[in-house]
Order: C-alpha cells, then sequence, then structure tokens
C-alpha cells in the first residue's frame, strides 16, 4: 500500500510495534466487518520498499479481503502498489 506512517497515524493514531524474527514492525491492526483479522505493517529498520504491506488471518480470497480492507478504511484501489493473485479454488 502506497501510504506513509504519517498519513496511517493522521487517519488511526499511533502505531503498534510488533516484532518477530525479522525485527521490529509499525504495526497498525483491525478487524474487519466479516471478522478477517488485518494489518498494515512495515520493517522499522530495513523496509525493502516504502509503504505498508496488509497481511490477514481468513480463509477468503485475498481479493475479497483487500477490497473489504478498502471500503472499511477509507483507502482507495489507487493506494494498492502490488496484490497479489487471489489463490485456486480448492
Amino acid at each position: 500500500m502506497e501510504v506513509t506512517t504519517e498519513e496511517l497515524e493522521s487517519r488511526w493514531g499511533a502505531h503498534d510495534l510488533t516484532y518477530d524474527d525479522l525485527g521490529e514492525w509499525f504495526t497498525f491492526a483491525f478487524a474487519l466487518p466479516s471478522g478477517t483479522l488485518a494489518a498494515l505493517v512495515r520493517e522499522v529498520h530495513n523496509a525493502p520498499s516504502p509503504g505498508y504491506i496488509l497481511a490477514a488471518i481468513s480463509q477468503a480470497d485475498p481479493c475479497d479481503i483487500l477490497a473489504e480492507f478498502l471500503t472499511a478504511s477509507g483507502m482507495t484501489p489507487e493506494d494498492v502498489t502490488h496484490q497479489t493473485a487471489s489463490r485456486p479454488p480448492a
């Protein structure tokens, strides 16, 4: 997602900091209306590119999650810089 930390903080307030084996992450976490858990994340020290990654925990199609996130957040498709393909049907 092509958005800065400052833009996100102006929408939702201060970010959280989360940690994993890769390091420290700026994190903005949400429960979407469908119940999907989603977060915009960005590495604090070694981000490979500008912007944020949308991560989600759900069995739903990634395209559907993205569409729901955009609607709920007020962000637009123009804010999306890269999108993975939908997973194939089971």
